[in-house]
């Protein structure tokens, strides 16, 4: 059943015009604050998708057990994908951001975090599942409330930071809508008028500056996955809606930035490449000049429940990891760091 659903422009504070992205903070983990540098090669951990089963369960063994290893072996920084906490509804969500980012303060280094949906989206009572899942829809929280508990207790949702000869671009991709959604069934992930101008005019800042070697996008919602969790309007959608949804995903895949060597995301809670590898457990590389085409990554493989596990089988690279990213002057190098091994859906 389609339903009208009138949305309000929320300004976060960047205009239409084609100003940049706002430095983003770290999170409040205790941490010292990230000093820029000059550095030409580090290494910096990326993952996501933490979050539990079920609205109050604990912490996953996972999220655990990295915290652990990154505490005894610290990287630059670590960048997460979001989905820290079960979230989906602001009561109760400041504890469960409490309960994550105490998680991390064994860990000594800066940690940043791209907002998935379970930290932006409420859920809905709309029926357009299956049968056996009839209320699965998900939108935007249009009261606020889920965005102002995120910046309280995280930080922003959307921004930039620096580190030695790299940029790095945090995107949020359960944006508030900007339009009227004809309905809320169609909805998977929205990047706003106002975002999607600043991150282009972020992109392209970034191409003229002499500084900045590589560009690392980092976003919850992937544009490129082959699970079906990747952001955008349904097949032939022509409306506002999609139009927008697809202008974000053009932007990040036209091919015109040749900094840009790696897109980060994850939402499918596995491990997935665009090129497809060679090795599909890795080590991935990327260089500059990239001929504009970067290697786009969804890493969701921090606690979540793995994708498409079934007595005992699921999709290949359904198993939990993290990725260590090593910067050597032009090249890059991503490895995976499984927890428990490789086999799909394994212990």
């Amino acid at each position: 059943m389609k339903k009208s659903i009138a949305v309000l422009l929320l300004a976060i504070g960047v205009s239409a015009s084609a100003q940049t992205f706002p430095t983003i903070s770290q999170l409040p983990t205790g941490a010292p604050a990230l000093q820029q540098g000059s550095a030409t090669s580090f290494t910096f951990v990326v993952a996501g998708d933490n979050r539990p089963a079920k609205s109050g369960d604990p912490l996953t063994q996972p999220l655990l057990d990295i915290v652990q290893r990154l505490a005894a072996t610290p990287p630059a920084f670590v960048v997460w994908d979001g989905d820290s906490v079960y979230g989906k509804q602001d009561v109760g969500i400041d504890q469960q951001y409490a309960q994550f980012l105490a998680a991390f303060k064994p860990v000594p280094v800066a940690v940043f975090n791209a907002p998935g949906n379970h930290e932006m989206v409420v859920q809905t009572l709309i029926a357009c599942g299956t049968k056996s899942d009839p209320y699965n829809a998900e939108l935007p929280d249009f009261s606020g409330s889920m965005m102002v508990s995120y910046q309280k207790a995280m930080s922003a949702p959307f921004g930039m930071f620096r580190y030695g000869n790299a940029a790095f671009v945090i995107v949020n991709t359960d944006d508030m809508l900007d339009m009227t959604l004809s309905s809320a069934c169609d909805y998977n992930g929205y990047v706003g008028k106002a975002q999607l101008a600043a991150l282009q005019a972020t992109l392209d800042q970034l191409a003229t500056d002499a500084t900045v070697a590589h560009v690392f996008c980092f976003m919850h919602r992937p544009i490129k996955d082959k699970g079906g969790s990747q952001i955008g309007a349904p097949k032939g959608d022509t409306s506002p809606y999609g139009q927008q949804v697809q202008a974000f995903r053009h932007l990040l895949d036209q091919g015109k930035y040749s900094k840009m060597t790696f897109v980060f995301a994850s939402h499918d809670h596995l491990l997935y490449v665009d090129p497809a590898p060679s090795n599909p457990n890795g080590p991935f590389t990327g260089s500059v000049p990239n001929k504009g085409k970067p290697v786009f990554i969804v890493t969701g493989g921090a606690g979540a429940p793995l994708s498409g596990c079934k007595n005992g089988k699921g999709k290949a690279g359904a198993y939990y990891h993290y990725l260590t990213v090593t910067v050597n002057g032009p090249n890059v190098t991503v490895n995976v760091v499984p927890l428990y091994g490789t086999t799909p859906c394994g212990t």
